[in-house]
């Protein structure tokens, strides 16, 4: 499935960078050229969405079924190894349902969070069609960051570009990686991207520019929960006033 999506994101790709380099430019033409991809993007995890459903009701009709056997065999009399046998299929039919139910609700946020960004897309496009002013960058820049448990401290550097957002981060321990998301009113959400767990967090946060230095402050989510850290806290960031810099560069 993820093959077969990529593959179709390619070949907009091709075709919409043509369209944008031959009619439109500038900010809008970018625009244009990430709404086209995302709605691509959008249509294949539609699909991945029904697929889940069917694999969802079967693995729930499954349970069912053998939790529903289990109960007969008891009462039935069944041989104590009979039930044992049973009782092991209806824990293996269990923990497959809970491990589709986990692709589901991954699935689901983050078709929610793509149907958001095409949203904000559009309504940005709208705004330069109309001749809208770009409003100031409060969020480009470098950030101390501090994450809780653990009084893990960094640094992060982030980019801002319409209402997306890109950015790399460092934490004590070793730990680095990248951050992708959307700044929305003040409201930011950030996925990390860790060298080591791949996609390990959700980080929400609220922006107060207005702070001199400006702060972000929220809570995170884990989503790689097999790394036997911390599921969830808190973190804050401060803006690092008269510094371009990126993060691991001279």
């Amino acid at each position: 499935m993820v093959r077969r999506v990529f593959c179709s994101m390619a070949v907009v790709l091709l075709a919409s960078t043509a369209v944008a380099v031959a009619g439109s430019g500038g900010m809008a033409g970018q625009l244009e050229l990430r709404l086209k991809l995302d709605r691509e993007l959008l249509t294949g995890r539609l699909k991945a969405l029904e697929d889940i459903q069917t694999d969802l009701d079967q693995a729930w009709a499954r349970v069912a079924h053998l939790s529903s056997d289990l109960a007969r065999a008891h009462e039935e009399g069944e041989s104590l190894q009979s039930l044992q046998l049973r009782e092991n299929d209806l824990r293996l039919a269990e923990a497959e349902l809970v491990a589709v139910i986990g692709q589901a609700r991954e699935l689901r946020s983050g078709l929610l969070a793509l149907e958001e960004e095409i949203d904000l897309l559009e309504r940005k496009l709208d705004a330069l069609r109309r001749g809208g002013e770009e409003a100031e960058d409060p969020l480009s820049g470098r950030w101390t960051l501090t994450v809780e448990p653990g009084d893990m401290e960094g640094e992060v550097q982030l980019e801002l570009d319409g209402t997306l957002v890109t950015g790399v981060y460092t934490l004590s321990g070793g730990w680095y990686g990248s951050l992708k998301g959307t700044l929305v009113s003040g409201k930011l959400r950030l996925e990390r991207i860790d060298s080591q767990l791949g996609f390990a967090a959700i980080f929400y946060g609220e922006l107060f520019a207005d702070e001199d230095p400006p702060r972000i402050q929220g809570t995170w989510e884990a989503t790689n929960l097999s790394a036997g850290l911390p599921s969830s806290g808190t973190w804050v960031a401060r803006k690092i006033r008269g510094s371009e810099d990126v993060i691991g560069e001279e």
